[in-house]
């Protein structure tokens, strides 16, 4: 029996929601979503017509293109009728691609490296490879020029060492000359070593005593102003100070010594008065004057 009622319930209900027989709200509420489900089907099947349609149209709309399929290229009719020509520049910026760039012989030959300026030695020194009065006027210069007597290296003796020679460790060869300037006095020395490295670690030497040893005696002191590679040689620059012992004035040496290759250029510009006008800019100059000239014999 309880069979029965359901089984009778079942197709009461499958009845009423079947029945387009209006009058009761829940009656009106299952014909409406009926008929929201027949225009959802409607909607997909059109959908569905118009993609089918689209895949069956779209490869004719691109009959005058080639086609690739599983990665092979794929040619019609009218591409065979024209050949395999080439894609020009043209054709590239009408699909939206920018040429490819060529490279240039220009752009495929490497650059050539910088030409080494570093000086090669070794070089010998000799009186030649000194500044000639020439030199010095060239340069700004003025004065009477050389002087009567000879000239040795002024650079102290620090740290221990027993004389100049000594302190510039032990050159190979040492040539030295001096002038009357307007000022004062200019002595170069040229210092020979065997090696590059040689008169790097003399003149590393020079500005490391300077800085550790600077008192020469109790009237004279040395001071290390530091060093410059920007000239395409090192040049190291000091002062040197001595006292007078009879009035106790000060004058003051400029120094400056510069390393090219294997050979050490020592310039020294020794005051009539207290000071020279200029002595950096002034025996810069002359540094690389003295330069130049071991490169021009040496």
């Amino acid at each position: 029996m309880p069979d029965q009622l359901r089984e009778r319930f079942d197709a009461l209900r499958r009845a009423a929601d079947q029945s387009d027989a209006g009058g009761l709200h829940d009656v009106r509420l299952r014909r409406t979503r009926r008929a929201r489900a027949q225009i959802g089907v409607a909607t997909a099947a059109s959908v569905a017509t118009l993609a089918l349609a689209g895949v069956v149209v779209l490869p004719q709309l691109g009959s005058d293109s080639a086609s690739t399929a599983g990665g092979a290229q794929v040619l019609n009719d009218a591409d065979g009728a024209r050949g395999s020509e080439p894609i020009t520049a043209e054709d590239e910026a009408a699909v939206g691609q920018a040429p490819t760039a060529v490279p240039t012989e220009e752009a495929t030959t490497s650059a050539a490296p910088p030409e080494d300026v570093t000086p090669h030695g070794p070089f010998v020194v000799s009186t030649d490879s000194l500044l000639t009065w020439e030199d010095i006027q060239a340069v700004g210069e003025s004065g009477p020029g050389t002087t009567p007597y000879g000239a040795t290296l002024v650079f102290p003796a620090l740290c221990g060492a027993g004389n100049a020679w000594e302190q510039y460790s032990g050159p190979d060869e040492v040539v030295a000359k001096a002038w009357v300037i307007s000022d004062g006095v200019l002595t170069q020395s040229d210092l020979q070593y065997e090696s590059d490295q040689q008169a790097t670690d003399a003149l590393a030497r020079l500005s490391a005593d300077a800085q550790a040893c600077p008192v020469v005696n109790e009237y004279a002191s040395i001071e290390y102003l530091g060093i410059d590679s920007s000239a395409g040689a090192e040049i190291a620059f000091f002062e040197m100070r001595v006292e007078s012992g009879e009035d106790g004035s000060i004058s003051v040496s400029s120094i400056t010594v510069t390393r090219v290759a294997n050979v050490l250029v020592e310039v020294v510009l020794r005051p009539d008065g207290p000071a020279v006008a200029n002595a950096v800019d002034r025996s810069r100059a002359l540094a690389r004057a003295a330069v130049d000239r071991v490169l021009a014999t040496g």
